[in-house]
Order: structure tokens, then sequence, then C-alpha cells
């Protein structure tokens, strides 16, 4: 008599309960209340803020494919997947899946899922495999505002087999980097690898806890050795690129994100790591298209909104920088940056109210971050609150005590009220503290210039150029300060300075003073 596939995962099922354990989950739509990610390791659902690494099933029906559910999933690390042919008969054993994940063609997504469907499932980089049978498919085909409530789900359930037969140090170190042991971790991997030079995890992971550790050379040459074993080692060259950028390595780092991407054109790590690279690099359009290419992946990934509305405001978009905040703000409400750059942007483009509000959030979320308060003291004093300001350039000298610029700022705010001595006394300090500091020296001038003390600023402004030929703001006050004493000439020379140090004020400068 011939049997159907369901037949066999049946047995398969009942036969694999006798030594391994049968264990159920689901994964509910990603716009409702409840978690739409999976953790086959731990057997427990994940919700948006946990690790990426830990999510090996994920629904990733965005808001605007409501109100259809999309019956699909994807893991959001190096778990992939292949699905069985109808009829395939399967022994329940580590041999058998691998062998069958090996013969099919692995994805890291599958769309449309069925009930009934069976799975292969290769966990991460660890020596385990999954059996893995869609049970049940929820959908109510419901809008919120048609009585749905997007707790649309598909439900599952697997057997997890691993290799009994790994070699002894590899399990126990395996065990110590689970617990955070990464120093143990790290001897016994290396014990691993002189067991089995062929064993690319072993490197892999020594790698791994060498990041842990901070040692990124170490990390490096341990990432190098699993490449060599393993050429198409995708999550080897993503974490050897993390490496590389931690040592500044950028040019190396992008390329080894560039060499994931092409073994695996849907690894969002690698993705959202060269998309970092690239920011740090100014290449901001190639950045957001990065970024843009995570969310594709992994739509509730509040850091690549995060991430790609920074690159965006550096490109000098920060209308869209601040779309992008408030996305990354939708998906976790407690995100600290998110709050700070966006009160940051919202500066930038002068709507200084909405700024101050982010700021007090950022605040309100970490009190201890002093350039949260020295961006609402420039906030307060653009909307008249110099009070508020003085309060907040205090509480960030408080917070850091060797922040220079915020001394400046206090003093430029007392002079703004008016309180010339006060405003002396505090330029006074700055120098006291900061003596070999030209820009204190600068701030001062730029206070003595506007008070018509021409001496004295002459002094600040020599000064502050004897401590730092290449200051262009005190090449261009120098010159501002030349030009009104009747010295044209010394004027160009500082102007033409400046400009060629970059000072983009001093190119009007120039052109009105010395008809350039």
């Amino acid at each position: 008599m011939k049997k159907s596939i369901l037949f066999y995962v049946f047995m398969l099922f009942a036969l694999s309960t006798t030594a391994q354990t049968l264990n159920k989950g689901k994964i509910y739509n990603m716009q409702g209340p409840n978690a739409a990610s999976w953790d086959l390791v731990a057997n427990k659902q994940q919700f948006i803020t946990a690790k990426a690494d830990n999510k090996d099933l994920v629904n990733i029906t965005d808001s605007i494919d409501l109100p259809v559910f999309k019956k699909t999933f994807k893991s959001y690390n190096s778990t992939h997947f292949v699905k069985l042919e109808s009829g395939k008969l399967i022994v329940p054993s580590y041999a058998s899946l691998e062998s069958a994940f090996k013969a099919g063609k692995s994805s890291s997504s599958i769309e449309n899922v069925k009930v009934g469907e069976v799975f292969v499932a290769k966990i991460r980089e660890n020596k385990s495999y999954a059996l893995l049978k869609i049970l049940t498919i929820k959908d109510d085909g419901k809008s919120k505002s048609n009585g749905g409530d997007n707790n649309d789900y598909i439900e599952f359930e697997y057997t997890v087999f691993s290799n009994l037969d790994l070699h002894a140090s590899f399990n126990e170190a395996l065990s110590l980097y689970k617990k955070g042991d990464f120093i143990g971790a790290s001897e016994k991997f290396k014990q691993a690898g002189k067991e089995d030079p062929n064993n690319s995890e072993a490197f892999y992971y020594l790698g791994l806890c060498k990041l842990e550790l901070g040692d990124s050379p170490a990390a490096i040459a341990a990432f190098d050795q699993a490449i060599s074993i393993k050429s198409d080692y995708t999550a080897a060259y993503s974490k050897r690129g993390i490496a590389k950028g931690k040592e500044g390595m950028r040019d190396e780092s992008i390329a080894d994100y560039t060499k994931a991407i092409s073994l695996d054109s849907s690894y969002a790590e690698a993705y959202q790591n060269r998309a970092h690279e690239l920011f740090l690099l100014s290449r901001y359009d190639e950045s957001i298209t990065d970024y843009t290419k995570v969310i594709a992946l992994q739509p509730d990934n509040f850091q690549a909104y995060y991430g790609r509305g920074m690159s965006k405001a550096e490109f000098g978009k920060h209308e869209a920088g601040i779309l992008d905040y408030t996305k990354a703000i939708t998906l976790y409400p407690n995100f600290t940056y998110a709050y700070f750059y966006r009160g940051f942007s919202e500066s930038h483009l002068e709507h200084y109210t909405n700024a101050i509000k982010d700021f007090d959030k950022a605040i309100k979320l970490d009190p201890n971050d002093y350039t949260a308060y020295f961006n609402r003291a420039f906030a307060k004093r653009q909307e008249g609150d110099f009070d508020g300001a003085i309060k907040d350039y205090d509480k960030c000298n408080t917070l850091k005590p060797r922040f220079d610029e915020a001394y400046y700022q206090k003093a430029n705010t007392l002079y703004l009220m008016g309180d010339k001595e006060a405003a002396t006394a505090q330029y006074n300090k700055s120098i006291e503290l900061f003596p070999n500091d030209g820009a204190a020296y600068t701030n001062r001038g730029y206070f003595f210039l506007n008070t018509k003390k021409d001496k004295e600023a002459m002094d600040d402004f020599n000064k502050a150029i004897s401590l730092d030929g290449n200051d262009g703001e005190a090449h261009r006050l120098r010159g501002v300060l030349k030009n009104d004493m009747k010295d044209k000439v010394g004027a160009c020379e500082d102007l033409d300075k400046a400009v060629k140090l970059g000072d983009s004020e001093a190119i009007v400068l120039q052109k009105t003073i010395c008809k350039k």
C-alpha cells in the first residue's frame, strides 16, 4: 500500500520522541501585539527587542501588507530551511536530516507555507538540525477597522537533532560559550581545533569568543582559519567584517560583508553592518541603500530605521531622517538614541520646540547623557529660554567636567543675556580649565571682538592660532578684526588661509572684503 508523506512524517515524529523532545511554537503577525519570532534553540518566542541572532523563524507581515497576513517565515540569523519533497521517507536521526538538508535547496526564507508541510532546518552555526511541521495557520483576513485583531499566527511542531558524536571538547566549549565564559570557551575551542583541524565551527566560535573579549586581531585570525577550511562560510565572513571594522579596517570590513552577501543575498546582518561601515566612510547614499535592504528583509528592525535616519541626516535629508527615527521609536519606544538624534535633526531644521521635547525624552531615559543636556541647552537658548539653557550647561558640566564646549557655550549664553561681567568671568574660567585649547581663546576673542576690545581680541586670536595653526575660524575672525583695524592686506591673508582650511563662512567675507 502506498503511504502518504503525512504518514511518514507522523511516524518520524512518533519515533523521534523516544530520544528527542517534540516542541511546539507559534509565530504571530508582526503587526499584532504578540511575538512574531521563535528561537529554536531556547524553544521560546522572541519579541522585537531580542537579538536577531536568536530569531530562527520570523513572520514578516509589514504594515503595508495588511489586512493580508503573509504566510511566510524567515530567519534573522544563519538558520536555513529545506522543504521536504512529498512522499520522501526519512528515518529520524541527525545523519538523515543532515543528508536531506544537503540534498535540498536551502533558503533563509519560506513563502506561502501550508498546513502539513515539513521542513528541515539547519540551526544557525550549531551542529543541529530541526524537523519542523506546519500544524495550523490562523488568518482572520480582516483589518482592525473591520474587526480584525492582527493575532494571526503560524503554529508548528519541531524536534531538534544534535550530533552526539562531536568531540567532547567542542561540546564543553559550546556550553561555556553559552554561559558567557568566553575565556574558558576560547581554550576549549582551541583544543577542539587541534583535535579536529578541519572543524571550521571550532575556529568560528573561537573568533566569536575573541570578539566578545575585545581581541579583534585574534578574532580575525580565527575567522581566517574557519574560512580557509570552509570557503563559503557566510557567517564567518560577516563576523570577520565586524572584527576588521573594530580595527578601523573599513575597506576590508566592507569587502567581507560584500562576500557574505554574495553567498547569501538575504543575510541581513551583513547588509546592516556594511551600511554602518559605509556611514563611517561618509558614503551616505550607499549606506541608505543597504539599510533599506535590511528593512525589506526585517521590517521590525528598529536599529536599521535608526541607522538609515542617521545616514539621511548626515546626507542633509533631515526631514526624511526624522521619519526614520520616528519609525524606530514606534517599534521600540524606549530607544534613547532615536529620540536624541531626532531632536538633533529637529534642531537643525530650527524646530526647537520639537527638539526640546525629544531631548526631554532622551534625558528621561538616560539622565546621565551629558550630550542631551548640551543640545537641549542650545535649543532652549534659540527659543529665548536663557535661564533654562544655563541650567542645562551647568548640568552638562557636572556630568562631564572636562567637556570644554559646554563652558564656552555657557559663556556665549551669558553674553547673549547681556551679562558681560559674568560672560567675561566664564570665558576666563574656560581658559583656566583648558589653557592649551585654541578654541577657548577663539571664543573669548570673539567676545572681545563684539565688545570692541580690539587689542584683547587680537591677543586671543594670535594665541589660538599659535596653539592650532589649522583653526580656520580663528583665522577668519582675526581677518575680520584686521579689516576693522584697516589692515586689508593682513585681513585678506587670514581670510585666504581660512578658506584653504575649509571655513565656508570665510568664502563670503573674502569676496566682500578682498573682492575675490
